[in-house]
């Protein structure tokens, strides 16, 4: 198991991985879980073993693996790893200084391991030496909350707040941590305080996405203006994030074309409505003559250009069907965008609109599974929504689609260390249309 870097016997400690290799080693944990659940112990074990192997398992990611294979039964093999996983933590815990790199994840093992005063020690020396940094308040407020001290948790999220000079969007970011906690009271205070640093009306309407999550009380309505603020403001770190989420997303639609069989011929029209940075460009490319990404952000846009993927780029509102390329397309990709939408009766219509007859479209929204969802799709406080299958498939119906050809669920990304499930469509409009 890999716990430092260092060489010498005083030096500083580092106990985490690379994003890619953590990002690796959580979807595998997702996996075993899976696993578990649908009762395939022995292929949870198998991949446990693999993982057990890993040459950069770190101490955190290494007790929660010794909690699947304890669940699994194999309770000697995860008794080893907790005590292995201790000792070493002891040996160097005098030379963890990073907060976030050796603090935070030692202090997440311990608590996993069931030593709560030690872990708070680290989680206290971790805020004391950096008490602006979001991750390490994150992960201490967190901690409090498992251990039912949610006020303390709050006043943590408020010094924070205190701290930074991104005041709104530290209030907004605990908002959504306190609700991923089960915390409703905690993220309604945190809402509460990102009302006072709300000064654009870009922010009062990032702020009416999480208020009506809540079902509190809207303050002003400038949804356009949000969406391109939040996606020009995340565009250079656009792939990267993705990279850290574990996004599959791309992925899916990758899958679905391979499973249709289209040919790869390059004579279709292809449009990706909401390229971002062109992360579907790659594998679109052999079914395209012509391949075209559309954008709400500009600055997504620029990426895609410089990554050389498109034939076309445009700017385009997809609920606004007048912004549109002209002309009609073959397929049109709608890779994790939707979810950015509540109704989506507008955008099917336009994407019938544009789409030729016996056309293909391929979409992913996060997955709606609650039946107490009746209205078809709610609005989470990550800021997305999500739909249900039914609303879905009835949807497509009412803007001239057949009946899916594909539909089926997978995990789209990870999201605050938890997946969250997708679901992918791909639907043909009829050979004889006159939309």
């Amino acid at each position: 198991m890999h716990t430092e870097h260092a060489a010498s016997d005083e030096a500083e400690v580092i106990l985490d991985v690379d994003e890619a290799t953590t990002a690796k080693i959580v979807g595998k944990l997702e996996t075993i879980r899976g696993l578990i659940d649908a009762g395939d112990t022995n292929g949870a074990m198998a991949l446990c073993d693999e993982v057990l192997t890993s040459p950069n398992l770190a101490v955190n990611a290494g007790v929660k693996l010794g909690l699947l294979i304890q669940e699994i039964g194999q309770t000697d093999i995860a008794d080893v790893l907790f005590e292995t996983t201790y000792a070493k933590i002891k040996a160097v815990i005098h030379r963890l200084e990073s907060p976030e790199r050796a603090l935070l994840p030692a202090a997440e093992a311990l608590a996993d391991l069931g030593y709560f005063d030690e872990a708070e020690m680290l989680c206290l020396k971790a805020i004391a030496k950096a008490p602006d940094n979001l991750t390490v308040a994150v992960g201490y407020a967190a901690f409090l909350v498992y251990r039912d001290r949610v006020d303390d948790a709050v006043k943590i999220s408020e010094d924070y707040c205190t701290l930074t000079d991104s005041k709104f969007n530290g209030a907004i970011h605990f908002a959504m941590i306190f609700d991923h906690l089960k915390c409703d009271d905690a993220a309604r205070a945190c809402l509460e305080r990102a009302k006072k640093y709300c000064k654009t009306k870009t922010q009062r309407a990032k702020l009416d996405f999480f208020l009506a999550s809540k079902g509190m009380k809207k303050t002003a309505s400038d949804q356009h203006g949000m969406a391109v603020e939040l996606f020009d403001g995340f565009a250079d770190n656009y792939d990267t994030q993705l990279t850290k989420l574990d996004n599959n997303g791309p992925s899916m639609v990758l899958t679905a074309l391979e499973d249709l069989n289209l040919p790869k011929t390059k004579t279709r029209r292809v449009l990706d409505a909401g390229c971002g940075t062109g992360l579907c460009a790659g594998f679109l490319r052999p079914y395209a003559k012509e391949l075209h990404g559309v954008d709400l952000s500009v600055k997504m846009l620029e990426i895609s250009k410089k990554k050389g993927g498109y034939d076309y780029l445009a700017r385009t509102d997809l609920s606004e069907i007048v912004t549109f390329p002209e002309g009609k397309f073959d397929m049109v990709i709608c890779a994790d965008v939707l979810v950015y939408f509540g109704a989506l009766n507008i955008v099917f219509r336009n994407f019938s609109s544009v789409l030729s007859p016996g056309g293909w479209l391929i979409l992913t929204v996060e997955h709606e599974g609650d039946p107490a969802v009746t209205g078809g799709f709610k609005l989470y406080p990550s800021g997305r929504h999500k739909h249900s299958t039914e609303y879905l498939t009835k949807t497509l119906a009412e803007a001239g689609f057949p009946k899916p050809k594909m539909l089926k669920h997978a995990r789209l990304r990870n999201e605050l260390g938890a997946p969250i499930f997708g679901t992918l469509v791909a639907v043909q409009k009829p050979a004889l249309s006159f939309v």
